[in-house]
């Protein structure tokens, strides 16, 4: 089974260049189009003012790793603070929780260990895990990216009992800022910048129906096409077009809750919540729909 040498828009940014090489190896024609980038520049001072509060706070007992470049950032801030090494024991002290293995290695490079890593690396799955532990009077410190969905584990913690603060380190934008581009090339990511034009280029695609399958691997990807696409007054076209003729694959909940909201259905949801695991259920629906109808199913692939 594969992609049969079907067109994949790749709107991922971070890991582009893996997840086209996934596709590729299913013998699917990736496409890449990226719809986020990353913006530093405001956060600054809320680093600062975290990481001296996660050095001075007695009582922290967890503290959640969301993304391994709010490890690099807050990292970074502490170097310049003179205060990394306090800040490494200060965390060692603590809890950790890596929202993933990409962000444990990210910890690990500065004397981190990892506590846990949730079975479920959703805001949704973190938030249970720790319910399970009776969060009730704990004191937890969140590390993440900002954004519209930013407040959902904050706000399932604090409704279980815990103390929570959170620092935001960066947040998802159209744009790539230089600093954004810099840390994540220190990391080792090969990072593809996003491009209106571009990104209204794959909306008229989409349209033509020249696109047969999308790929979301964040809620900021999604929000990041359809912001562009209301800028263009195409918002409403490319729903219908979405929903009628390519295939929709979201990387997990959050990512499909984020295309629910602008009203568009996923057709395809892995079991596990990686871009590998999205490539191959993709595989699985398509030879689904072959069986079913005995060729590529018209009304969703070319």
């Amino acid at each position: 089974m594969s992609l049969v040498s079907l067109k994949i828009a790749v709107t991922a940014s971070r890991r582009a260049s893996e997840l086209a090489q996934i596709i590729t190896n299913f013998g699917g024609i990736p496409h890449i189009v990226p719809t986020i980038g990353i913006e530093t520049s405001r956060a600054s001072n809320e680093i600062e003012a975290f990481v001296n509060k996660i050095i001075e706070d007695q009582k922290l007992e967890y503290v959640i790793f969301m993304t391994g470049p709010s490890v690099y950032l807050i990292m970074s801030v502490a170097t310049n603070l003179g205060l990394k090494s306090k800040l490494v024991e200060a965390l060692n002290e603590a809890i950790i929780i890596s929202r993933n293995h990409k962000t444990k290695q990210a910890l690990a490079v500065h004397g981190v260990k990892t506590d846990v890593i949730p079975k479920e690396n959703t805001s949704q799955g973190i938030a249970r895990a720790l319910r399970d532990e009776s969060v009730m009077d704990k004191h937890i410190a969140i590390v993440q990216h900002g954004g519209e969905y930013s407040s959902i584990l904050k706000n399932e913690l604090a409704a279980s009992g815990a103390t929570v603060s959170v620092c935001s380190t960066y947040i998802y934008s159209l744009e790539l800022e230089a600093n954004g581009a810099r840390i994540l090339d220190t990391m080792g990511f090969s990072y593809k910048s996003p491009n209106e034009d571009m990104v209204v280029k794959l909306i008229e695609e989409i349209n033509k129906g020249l696109i047969d399958a999308i790929t979301f691997t964040s809620p900021p990807a999604v929000s990041g096409l359809f912001k562009i696409a209301e800028k263009h007054h195409v918002k409403e076209q490319l729903k219908t077009f979405l929903n009628e003729n390519t295939i929709v694959a979201a990387v997990g909940p959050s990512t499909e809750k984020a295309l629910s909201e602008n009203g568009i259905k996923a057709d395809v949801i892995p079991k596990i919540y990686k871009m590998g695991s999205m490539i191959k259920a993709l595989v699985d629906y398509i030879a689904v729909q072959n069986l079913q109808e005995g060729k590529l199913h018209n009304s969703r692939l070319r």
